[in-house]
């Protein structure tokens, strides 16, 4: 289990602009948090180093590179494979999450697809993967709220 590390206000405010424009210069971060670019730096490296910040990355409008389609599939498996089933389930290229949770269902995934026939035939490869018993999917009509919550 991850240790909780609390942060000061200042980091807080260091994500919050992080998560609007990642690319913004350490100088222009400094000048609207009013500090010094070197304790922007510091900042940052401490909690990289402290594994809070993990990745710069980006955020993709998957619509505009053809994913029309989001679902999300609940799995059951055979308890004696599912090791060996969530290895398999991770590596679809169509695969965004895949998450172990209670409940009836042992796995939740997220799944992207281009069109009705793409997303069959990844429910197919779900239905078809070694140590699954079934498979419950639910076809995402529009996103309300998608992202990450505030620190």
């Amino acid at each position: 289990m991850n240790q909780y590390i609390e942060i000061d206000e200042l980091d807080k405010d260091i994500l919050r602009e992080l998560r609007v424009d990642a690319r913004q210069s350490y100088r222009r971060l400094a000048e609207k948090l009013r500090v010094s670019p070197a304790t922007i730096i510091f900042r940052i490296r401490r909690m990289m180093k402290r594994g809070i910040v993990k990745a710069f990355t980006i955020d993709l409008d998957l619509a505009k590179l053809g994913f029309q389609s989001m679902a999300f599939i609940m799995v059951k498996l055979d308890p004696r494979k599912s090791r060996n089933s969530m290895d398999l389930l991770k590596k679809d290229p169509n695969v965004a999450e895949l998450y172990e949770v209670t409940g009836d269902y042992h796995a939740l995934m997220k799944v992207y697809s281009r069109d009705p026939k793409e997303l069959a035939n990844i429910i197919d490869r779900v239905r078809l993967t070694d140590g699954v018993n079934d498979a419950n999917v639910i076809y995402v009509l529009r996103c309300v709220k998608e992202g990450i919550i505030e620190v």
